[in-house]
């Protein structure tokens, strides 16, 4: 019930404190925005631009993509760099990574933006996994641990690299403990509503965040985020055939301008290091998760199945 209501309070969130005209000069960084050719990611990297960062707009498309970038250099004056990456395709995003490391010897911070909501159910990633949790989770996963290592060469004392995963206020309606069966082509998993699928991924996304924290974060090397960027919108909703959301849409849906605050906060404030490991809200404030997500062995348990699902690809 106390998720519920959390959750219902973060759909109407306060006026913001703090705006992109506080980022700093971003200069001589590295950005990764996956999912940067639409919506929040896209005005991601608007606002990474205008400040001078260098920014790689990775998404799996890549006419969508030079699209996006064109758009950029006329609202900004400035490139983006398209980098493939198909989050739905382990072996894809196993070669993403690959390349990126091939031409770039830095990282400053990883935007794990990319997502997808609430598709027919029968839908699979290319190695059979649900695709909202392989497109949200596991994918990302990948990403993150196959980055990691430049990521951590990338960061110093002062200015410490940073990995941003968005998540979404739909964990708080998701009911503990994650559903195994639910993650690959199962008979259970293709009984279920989309919705709830979403719900777990995003769930997942909060919990695995906090994994990483616990089991790579003791050294300070990387200052882990995640966050709910707020409703938001943009074509992510695409999918959804609910009347009662398409009756309420133009109530509870913000700006993308608003959509990009908290992420970018995240990945560009030195105050927001504060709070790092731990889970932001609309607009840029601090926040906290459904309480399931800190339960330690529930993260242990998901960071052992990602790994093990993931084996062949981090080998």
């Amino acid at each position: 019930m106390a998720s519920l209501s959390t959750y219902f309070r973060q759909v109407f969130p306060p006026s913001p404190q703090w705006s992109v005209d506080e980022i700093s000069d971003l200069s001589g960084k590295v950005f990764i925005v996956t999912g940067g050719n639409s919506g929040v990611g896209k005005e991601t990297c608007k606002q990474l631009l205008l400040k001078n960062a260098k920014v790689y707009l990775a998404t799996r498309s890549e006419s969508k993509a030079q699209a996006a970038l064109e758009e950029l250099e006329k609202e900004t004056g400035k490139k983006a760099l398209f980098h493939k990456l198909d989050l739905g395709d382990l072996d894809a995003t196993k070669k993403s990574a690959k390349e990126f490391l091939e031409k770039e010897t830095k990282l400053n911070v990883l935007i794990a933006n990319a997502g997808v909501m609430v598709p027919p159910v029968d839908q699979l990633t290319a190695q059979k996994f649900d695709l909202q949790f392989g497109t949200n989770v596991l994918g990302h996963f990948l990403l993150i641990r196959l980055l990691y290592p430049l990521l951590v060469s990338t960061t110093t004392s002062e200015d410490p690299s940073r990995i941003v995963w968005v998540a979404s206020a739909a964990q708080y309606l998701f009911k503990p403990p994650i559903k195994y069966e639910w993650i690959t082509d199962t008979e259970v998993r293709g009984k279920q509503n989309p919705w709830s699928l979403y719900e777990q991924s995003k769930f997942a996304t909060v919990q695995l965040t906090y994994a990483l924290q616990m089991e790579l974060g003791d050294k300070d090397e990387v200052a882990f985020f995640t966050l709910d960027p707020g409703n938001i919108k943009t074509d992510l909703t695409r999918h959804s055939r609910s009347l009662l959301f398409r009756v309420f849409r133009p109530l509870i849906l913000f700006p993308v301008e608003l959509g990009a605050l908290t992420q970018l906060y995240a990945a560009t404030e030195s105050s927001a290091l504060q709070y790092k490991g731990g889970y932001l809200r609309p607009w840029a404030r601090v926040g906290e998760p459904h309480e399931g997500t800190k339960d330690e062995a529930e993260q242990k348990k998901l960071w052992d199945y990602c790994h093990e699902a993931l084996k062949l690809w981090l080998a």
